[in-house]
């Protein structure tokens, strides 16, 4: 098992890793809309936040060894379930083409400003 640490994505506030890579697959955690170099939420909605979480996955699967194109499974925590259609547009335009599995879940945050939350799963 190997963690996965870099600059380029937020780092964890509490006893977890951004991502692990075992058995030729990375796992990343659950990634947020935060702004690595400022450590802040970005500002905006959905949209702003989605976009920011998945550029996060893709620096952590960057360092992993893996890439946006090796997702096979995905799960969105999205705190409204009428944000789902922004959500879904600036999804699949980061993704392109790409289509991995994906599993969508409206929950509760434990702050008011998180709106999406990621994480994924790829092969190296």
């Amino acid at each position: 098992m190997r963690f996965i640490e870099t600059p380029k994505a937020v780092r964890p506030i509490g006893p977890y890793s951004q991502g692990i890579v075992l058995n030729g697959f990375v796992f990343v955690s659950g990634t947020l809309g935060v702004d690595p170099v400022t450590n802040q939420m970005v500002r905006g909605g959905i949209v702003e936040q989605t976009k920011q979480a998945m550029e996060n996955i893709k620096s952590v699967l960057e360092a992993g060894g893996s890439a946006i194109e090796k997702i096979v499974k995905v799960t969105v925590y999205i705190k409204d379930g009428s944000h789902f259609s922004d959500m879904n547009q600036a999804y699949a335009k980061f993704l392109g083409t790409h289509r991995p599995v994906r599993t969508t879940v409206v929950v509760g945050f434990p702050r008011d400003d998180i709106l999406v939350e990621i994480d994924v799963i790829a092969s190296q």
